[in-house]
Protein backbone atom coordinates (compact mmCIF):
# COMPACT_ATOMS: atom_id res chain seq x y z
CA UNK A 1 0.00 0.00 0.00
CA UNK A 2 1.42 3.31 -0.48
CA UNK A 3 1.44 5.96 1.26
CA UNK A 4 0.22 9.63 0.63
CA UNK A 5 3.60 10.86 -0.64
CA UNK A 6 4.06 8.46 -2.93
CA UNK A 7 0.25 8.80 -4.26
CA UNK A 8 0.96 12.71 -4.63
CA UNK A 9 4.61 12.02 -6.59
CA UNK A 10 3.01 9.61 -8.57
CA UNK A 11 0.09 12.11 -9.96
CA UNK A 12 2.57 14.79 -10.03
CA UNK A 13 4.92 13.08 -12.40
CA UNK A 14 2.96 12.91 -15.69
CA UNK A 15 1.89 16.69 -14.93
CA UNK A 16 5.60 17.19 -14.53
CA UNK A 17 5.93 16.17 -18.20
CA UNK A 18 4.57 18.98 -19.63
CA UNK A 19 4.89 21.36 -17.16
CA UNK A 20 8.15 23.78 -16.17
CA UNK A 21 9.17 25.41 -13.01
CA UNK A 22 8.51 28.58 -14.26
CA UNK A 23 5.02 27.78 -14.78
CA UNK A 24 4.70 26.32 -11.38
CA UNK A 25 6.80 28.96 -9.29
CA UNK A 26 3.80 31.44 -8.60
CA UNK A 27 0.93 29.04 -8.24
CA UNK A 28 1.87 28.56 -4.25
CA UNK A 29 1.88 31.91 -3.62
CA UNK A 30 -1.13 33.11 -5.82
CA UNK A 31 -2.85 29.89 -3.53
CA UNK A 32 -1.43 31.74 -0.14
CA UNK A 33 -2.42 35.20 -1.01
CA UNK A 34 -5.71 35.21 -2.73
CA UNK A 35 -7.12 31.21 -2.31
CA UNK A 36 -7.30 28.03 -4.17
CA UNK A 37 -10.66 28.72 -5.70
CA UNK A 38 -9.11 32.11 -6.86
CA UNK A 39 -6.05 31.09 -7.85
CA UNK A 40 -8.19 28.60 -10.32
CA UNK A 41 -10.10 30.50 -11.56
CA UNK A 42 -7.14 32.38 -12.75
CA UNK A 43 -5.52 29.61 -13.94
CA UNK A 44 -8.63 29.07 -16.07
CA UNK A 45 -9.32 32.26 -18.00
CA UNK A 46 -9.79 32.34 -21.46
CA UNK A 47 -8.74 34.43 -24.20
CA UNK A 48 -10.82 36.94 -25.33
CA UNK A 49 -12.08 34.17 -27.86
CA UNK A 50 -13.72 32.50 -25.31
CA UNK A 51 -12.47 28.95 -26.19
CA UNK A 52 -8.43 29.00 -25.48
CA UNK A 53 -6.95 29.39 -22.10
CA UNK A 54 -4.54 31.67 -21.57
CA UNK A 55 -2.64 30.30 -18.66
CA UNK A 56 -2.78 26.50 -20.33
CA UNK A 57 0.21 24.98 -18.62
CA UNK A 58 -1.04 26.91 -15.25
CA UNK A 59 -4.83 25.43 -15.75
CA UNK A 60 -2.46 21.51 -16.70
CA UNK A 61 -1.40 22.10 -13.27
CA UNK A 62 -4.54 22.30 -11.68
CA UNK A 63 -6.44 20.14 -13.84
CA UNK A 64 -3.36 17.37 -12.56
CA UNK A 65 -4.38 18.46 -8.87
CA UNK A 66 -8.21 17.50 -9.45
CA UNK A 67 -7.58 14.42 -10.32
CA UNK A 68 -4.95 13.67 -7.59
CA UNK A 69 -7.99 15.26 -4.84
CA UNK A 70 -10.45 13.09 -6.98
CA UNK A 71 -7.68 10.14 -6.18
CA UNK A 72 -7.36 10.73 -2.21
CA UNK A 73 -11.35 11.36 -2.16
CA UNK A 74 -10.75 15.25 -0.84
CA UNK A 75 -12.93 15.75 -3.86
CA UNK A 76 -14.57 12.72 -5.36
CA UNK A 77 -15.70 13.15 -8.64
CA UNK A 78 -13.37 16.03 -9.78
CA UNK A 79 -11.14 15.69 -12.97
CA UNK A 80 -10.29 18.74 -14.55
CA UNK A 81 -10.23 22.38 -12.47
CA UNK A 82 -13.43 23.09 -14.06
CA UNK A 83 -15.16 20.15 -12.01
CA UNK A 84 -13.02 20.94 -9.06
CA UNK A 85 -14.41 24.50 -8.82
CA UNK A 86 -18.00 23.20 -8.82
CA UNK A 87 -16.73 20.56 -5.92
CA UNK A 88 -15.48 23.31 -4.08
CA UNK A 89 -17.79 25.60 -4.44
CA UNK A 90 -20.60 24.72 -6.28
CA UNK A 91 -24.02 25.63 -4.55
CA UNK A 92 -26.59 23.53 -3.36
CA UNK A 93 -23.69 20.87 -2.66
CA UNK A 94 -23.36 20.06 0.92
CA UNK A 95 -19.85 18.50 0.03
CA UNK A 96 -18.91 21.93 -0.58
CA UNK A 97 -17.99 22.64 3.04
CA UNK A 98 -14.75 25.00 4.48
CA UNK A 99 -13.11 22.22 5.86
CA UNK A 100 -12.57 20.35 2.92
CA UNK A 101 -11.88 23.89 1.19
CA UNK A 102 -8.89 23.96 3.69
CA UNK A 103 -7.91 20.03 3.26
CA UNK A 104 -7.55 20.71 -0.65
CA UNK A 105 -5.97 23.86 -0.35
CA UNK A 106 -3.34 22.06 1.76
CA UNK A 107 -3.19 18.93 -0.20
CA UNK A 108 -2.99 21.13 -3.15
CA UNK A 109 0.18 22.78 -1.87
CA UNK A 110 1.73 19.69 -1.33
CA UNK A 111 0.70 18.24 -4.92
CA UNK A 112 2.16 21.17 -6.30
CA UNK A 113 5.42 21.05 -4.68
CA UNK A 114 6.03 17.70 -6.08
CA UNK A 115 4.87 19.18 -9.47
CA UNK A 116 7.52 21.65 -9.23
CA UNK A 117 9.96 18.76 -7.98
CA UNK A 118 10.16 16.65 -10.99
CA UNK A 119 9.67 19.63 -13.53
CA UNK A 120 12.10 20.55 -15.97
CA UNK A 121 14.15 23.54 -15.71
CA UNK A 122 13.92 26.56 -18.43
CA UNK A 123 16.58 26.63 -20.25
CA UNK A 124 17.10 30.45 -20.00
CA UNK A 125 16.11 30.51 -15.99
CA UNK A 126 18.22 30.05 -13.72
CA UNK A 127 17.75 26.67 -11.34
CA UNK A 128 16.71 26.50 -7.91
Amino acid sequence: MQNLEQIRAAAALPVAQHTTKADVNKIPAMIITNGLLAAIAFANERKNDGQEAKRPAMQAVFDGAARHLALVGIVPGAIDSDSLIRGLAGPNRPEATSVRLQRATTEVLAFIAYVKRFAACDQDAPAD
